[in-house]
């Protein structure tokens, strides 16, 4: 198949890319970083790098700023659309930002489909439209509803948009929970959410391994214990979108989640463990007590994923077990020797 895909030089987008030309596929890739284009070709394996294109362009132009030669070029021969390129930020002052690249952005996607006759498009959303909701559905989330940040209002809206078009096109809305890494070798291209926390606990050890006055002392780290984010490895991602390329079924949602996430507090211990860094307990999110020096900028960066460790959520995910069976391929099972894995396997 011919796959027009945006994010191709993102975390996800890389992997998707990967595995569809591995099974033979040929990718076009937008993208707008020449060098982040660049590496991406790098790090294809020559016997395959023939069937990737990149195309430039633009999200936030019309028709995602792609040229009219290479709109001709793409003119009835893109049969599956990936659309998984975003703005990932919580900072209620790049609201705009957000807004611009994921909503308009989708919306210039979309133009750009039908523009060039694709027949599916595929939408990279996220499992947190559910807003303050404890349980999700497979089903859109309203718009106007109480987000935890414009991130999520913004993915939110983009479903709806992605949705009025199901009679034009063959559509999907795809839903990954939190991204971590390949579940057999670890391999994670990011510094988001846990792994920033990873950086930051490493970080404070060699501080604390410095000074020998406070080798002893215990930071507090702000996250509450009992609940869960959901992880999911991104070749797991990955296998559900290929699963879906493979079994189209149009206009369903899918949730691409973990059924049983692991605790907090299992996490924590398990870092700790491996990181040989006992001076660090973990409080309540919403502690009240004092806080050092140290520990305030520790905890800092973190605070905007206080929301989460505070609740804990369950995603249906009907949908995708039944697209899994389907495919022979199993639900996913994150136990201890997987998440071993994800955390260290390249480490």
């Amino acid at each position: 198949m011919n796959i027009l895909l945006t994010g191709a030089t993102g975390f996800l987008g890389k992997q998707l890319t990967l595995r569809l030309l591995d099974e033979g596929h040929s990718v076009y890739a937008i993208a707008r970083n020449p060098r982040k284009a660049g590496s991406l070709i790098q790090a294809v394996p020559e016997e395959v790098q023939a069937n990737l294109s990149i195309i430039e362009g633009d999200l936030t132009q019309d028709k995602a700023g792609v040229s009219s030669k290479d709109l001709s070029f793409l003119m009835n021969k893109i049969d599956t659309i990936y659309h998984s390129a975003a703005y990932l930020s919580f900072d209620d002052s790049e609201r705009d930002k957000t807004f611009h690249i994921n909503v308009s952005g989708t919306k210039n996607m979309l133009e750009l489909a039908q523009e060039i006759n694709a027949q599916h498009f595929s939408y990279i959303s996220t499992a947190y439209t559910l807003g303050t909701k404890l349980y999700a559905k497979e089903e859109l989330h309203p718009v106007d509803q109480e987000f935890v940040n414009p991130y999520e209002e913004s993915k939110c809206h983009a479903e709806h948009l992605v949705w009025e078009y199901k009679d034009a096109l063959n559509v999907n809305i795809f839903r990954p929970s939190i991204i971590i890494g390949d579940s057999e070798t670890g391999e994670a291209d990011t510094s988001f959410a846990l792994y920033g926390v990873i950086r930051g606990l490493e970080i404070l050890k060699k501080r604390t391994d410095r000074k020998k006055d406070q080798q002893e002392k215990v930071y507090k780290f702000l996250c509450t214990e009992e609940t869960s984010q959901n992880f999911i490895p991104v070749d797991y991602v990955v296998d559900v979108l290929m699963a879906a390329l493979k079994t189209p079924e149009p206009n369903q949602i899918y949730h691409i989640t973990n059924p049983n996430p692991p605790t907090n507090r299992l996490l924590f211990d398990m870092v700790k463990e491996k990181l040989d860094f006992p001076n660090i307990e973990m409080v309540p999110s919403d502690y009240e007590g004092e806080l050092s020096k140290e520990e305030l900028k520790f905890n800092e960066p973190m605070k905007v994923f206080r929301p989460y460790w505070n609740k804990l959520l369950t995603f249906d995910d009907t949908n995708t077990q039944s697209l899994l069976r389907k495919n022979g391929m199993a639900h996913l099972d994150m136990n201890i020797d997987m998440i071993e894995r994800i955390l260290y396997g390249n480490r």
